[in-house]
């Protein structure tokens, strides 16, 4: 069958394009009419055992999660013809080949095959699609898109996504559904299911409806690594071995293997037989053990989250009293949820990849942050233990020189009656007044601090002591005494404060009242009103006394305002330091440095040229041929014969699907042109192109759907010749703003509380500037923000029920 208008799309793994490969079957999935995605291939097997282990990989519950995610079972999607071997001549490599596309197997296979490639190998390592055979029919004038990825390895938790990946774990746990799947299994597969049978439909440009397949061919590339694993394993004994003696070497390695091989049977025979034995002395006490523990946990956090009364402490939680209350609260928290969260980060669940890798990370990086709390705590807990009583003489010089003496001489120079402070000349009345009260106060916690003096080295230990619980315990306590020793300029403050914003109230009315106007409180206006003569010279007396009151009120009130304002710009320090601890992207800039796979940003396509991975096979040559690229063009001389026609075609193809498919899409969404690099142009590199297509929003991932066929047919758009185009698909990297997102939303905090015109209005105005309430929770989930008695009982059932699973899960893994 002859079809110039058929186009091939090919998801190639790039590790097969190496010298090392052989020729052999490959394996993979037929996503639907001529789209394949390639998992592996595998060599020196027979068609009907490679069969038959893909049925065994197929029956293996291990792997029913894959399949199901996979949306089709792996099969057998046709034969690649490697040209080249090493030890081999080209006469025995051809004739081997030649034998394989004759066997009996392979053709009879190739007639009832639904999708049957035949793919040629060419000597710069990369894949050229010969044939293609649909149930029989041969396609000979098929053009085909071939796309390279980077096999993710699970192991490492890489993975591909559309989607960046959200690390932010407080959106996923809003509707508290991890709990709910962790505690049980039926309702995460009962999702799983939900989502593998609901797809989204995208409308295209043509008005007809496309089934977005992207999702489920991701799934397949993430699972190509495990797929590979396990037909290699399975086939392994069916694998057709040349006859041959064995030499020396291998017959030591085997029966090392063999060796290991039965000690590995014997301990787990051993382990078998007394686990039974073992397990009522270990699981059960340890269950109990976790279990008193949670118990204690949560009266405490219940303790610390109970709330005063409203006429005490305006109602707040006890925890909200102190930073120090703050941090253990946020402690306790984290060890509720570690223990969901490991089960989470462990489960391997195919459909929720990035829900279970931001899991993993976020628990990974707070165990990073606690211990590195510890060793920080530790260090700085032995050098206040170790130099307490300097640390306690330095403690009480500063508190003495910046919190007494500084306010003790402010109030001084306001009464002086020999000079004008800054100019003003203060109610000599009032002046006195005010300065001789605050004086006096100051007198008698100056008394107060100095009779603390003897405790101060056994407060700078205790301090030194709670470095065992991390360095941010011993921050929250450095908090707590900054609040403790300015307690006085607070309640100066807020003195201050009444008097000035009474003052200024009183003002305001008999400002009115002078004008002849009242507030109207229940309409929220100024009316006019008609006062009687005595109102109005009774009224007009006051106003001129408290106007020439008012500077003095207000100078004693900014003195301490400013003052208290300092305060608290040390607080909001100390919080956010305290914050950047608790919350510090450790991990996922170490994951970012190291393997930036494991944190998808979203995809990318990449034009790829043809001599991409003959030229990294060798460093050497890499080098050169990256130098030589910046100098000139290829010259024709250095590419092979057999490859300059389909670089060509290549180039006709990338231009192709550069103009009337990528480009367009991006054009509409306001993106720059793009300008890649093809060879013959002089910017041409050896390297993958620098200008990637990324790919975010719905228009571009419908044009990504133009590489799945058509549900119809394999009818194209447009009639082309026969053309080969090659693309690389990776991951974008992660934005360093997603990285860094605890900060953003600490400093949307800060600066919506203290940098808006309501702080300003309350300086001004003489009402209490309130403290930021909590910076410390932006990685919890939402469904513990509440505590009561009665929640306390379901918790722990919960995490009872979660104990029995988990760990007689592992007992039960034991013995089998």
């Amino acid at each position: 069958m002859n079809s110039s208008a058929a186009i091939s799309k090919t998801l190639w793994p790039a590790h097969l394009c190496s010298r090392h490969l052989r020729t052999g079957f490959i394996i993979g999935w037929n996503v639907r009419s001529f789209t394949a995605c390639i998992a592996t291939i595998v060599s020196d097997i027979d068609l009907d055992a490679l069969v038959s282990a893909l049925g065994l990989v197929a029956a293996d519950s291990h792997f029913s999660a894959i399949n199901k995610a996979c949306g089709v079972n792996p099969v057998v999607l046709g034969v690649a013809i490697v040209p080249f071997a090493d030890g081999m001549d080209a006469a025995s490599v051809s004739e081997s080949n030649r034998r394989l596309l004759e066997s009996r197997s392979l053709l009879e296979h190739k007639q009832t095959a639904n999708l049957w490639l035949t793919i040629n190998i060419k000597p710069t390592y990369i894949p050229s699609l010969e044939s293609l055979h649909c149930c029989g029919f041969r396609y000979s004038n098929v053009s085909s898109e071939i796309i390279f990825y980077r096999q993710p390895d699970p192991r490492s938790f890489q993975f591909l996504s559309l989607d960046p990946l959200i690390l932010d774990i407080s959106k996923i746990n809003a509707s508290g559904a991890l709990f709910d799947a962790a505690l049980s299994p039926k309702v995460a597969q009962k999702k799983t299911r939900s989502s593998l049978n609901h797809s989204r439909l995208f409308i295209t440009s043509s008005g007809r409806t496309v089934t977005d397949d992207m999702n489920v061919t991701l799934q397949q590339i993430n699972s190509s690594y495990e797929m590979e694993q396990a037909v290699h394993s399975k086939a392994k004994n069916l694998l057709r071995r040349r006859a041959r003696s064995r030499s020396m070497s291998e017959a030591v390695r085997e029966s090392a293997v063999d060796l290991s091989l039965k000690v590995r049977s014997k301990l787990s025979v051993t382990i078998t037989t007394l686990w039974p034995l073992i397990q009522p002395f270990t699981i059960r006490p340890l269950m109990i053990t976790l279990f008193v523990l949670r118990a204690l946990v949560e009266i405490c956090l219940w303790i610390l989250n109970w709330k005063f009364p409203t006429w005490a402490f305006n109602g707040i939680a006890i925890k909200d009293v102190t930073t120090t209350g703050q941090q253990i609260d946020l402690r306790l928290q984290q060890a509720c949820f570690w223990p969901w969260q490991y089960y989470m980060a462990k489960k391997k669940a195919w459909t929720n990849t990035s829900i279970t890798r931001a899991q993993y990370i976020s628990f990974y990086n707070s165990m990073w942050l606690v211990a590195n709390d510890i060793i920080i705590g530790v260090a700085l807990g032995s050098f206040l233990i170790s130099n307490n009583c300097h640390m306690a003489d330095v403690l009480q010089r500063y508190v003495k020189d910046y919190t007494i003496d500084s306010i003790s001489a402010v109030l001084e120079w306001l009464t002086s009656k020999n000079e004008y402070p800054a100019g003003l000349k203060l109610n000599p009345e009032l002046n006195p007044f005010l300065g001789q009260l605050f004086k006096w106060l100051m007198e008698l916690w100056r008394d107060f601090i100095f009779s603390l003096q003897p405790i101060v080295p056994i407060v700078i230990n205790f301090i030194g002591f709670s470095g065992i619980f991390g360095a941010t315990m011993t921050l929250s306590l450095i908090s707590d005494l900054l609040a403790f020793t300015t307690l006085h300029i607070y309640w100066f403050y807020m003195v201050a404060a009444r008097i000035f914003h009474w003052q200024l109230t009183i003002l305001y009315s008999l400002f009115n009242l002078f004008r002849g106007k009242k507030r109207n409180t229940l309409r929220h206006r100024i009316d006019s009103c008609d006062y009687d003569l005595d109102q109005l010279l009774l009224g007009t007396i006051l106003f001129t006394l408290l106007t020439f009151l008012f500077p003095t009120i207000m100078v004693y009130y900014l003195t301490f305002a400013l003052s208290r304002v300092a305060v608290i710009c040390m607080q909001a320090t100390m919080e956010t330091l305290l914050a950047c601890l608790n919350h510090f992207p450790l991990f996922a800039i170490m994951l970012r440095l190291k393997d930036p796979d494991r944190l998808p940003g979203g995809l990318r396509l990449e034009v790829c040229p043809e001599r991409f991975f003959f030229d990294r096979a060798t460093p050497l040559r890499w080098v050169v041929s990256s130098l030589r690229s910046v100098t000139a063009d290829y010259p024709q001389q250095h590419q092979p014969k057999d490859s300059y026609s389909s670089v060509q075609n290549m180039d006709h193809q990338q231009t192709l699907l550069a103009k009337q498919d990528i480009l367009p899409a991006l054009h509409q969404q306001g993106h720059p042109p793009l300008q890649h690099d093809f060879p013959g142009n002089r910017n041409f590199r050896s390297r993958v192109s620098t200008n990637p297509i990324d790919i975010r929003n719905a228009e571009i991932q419908e044009r990504l759907e133009g590489l799945m066929p058509d549900s119809n047919g394999a009818e194209p758009r447009d009639t082309i010749p026969r053309t080969v185009s090659y693309l690389f698909l990776t991951n974008s990297p992660l934005p360093t703003s997603a990285i860094f997102f605890q900060y953003s939303v600490l400093w949307k905090r800060l600066s919506s509380h203290y940098l808006t015109l309501h702080v300003l209005k309350c300086l001004l105005s003489g009402e209490t500037i309130k403290s930021i309430p909590r910076l410390q929770y932006p990685m919890l989930p939402d469904t513990r923000s509440r505590f009561t008695v009665h929640t306390i009982k379901p918790t722990l059932l919960k995490f009872w029920a979660f104990c029995e699973e988990t760990l007689m899960n592992q007992s039960d893994t034991i013995k089998r």
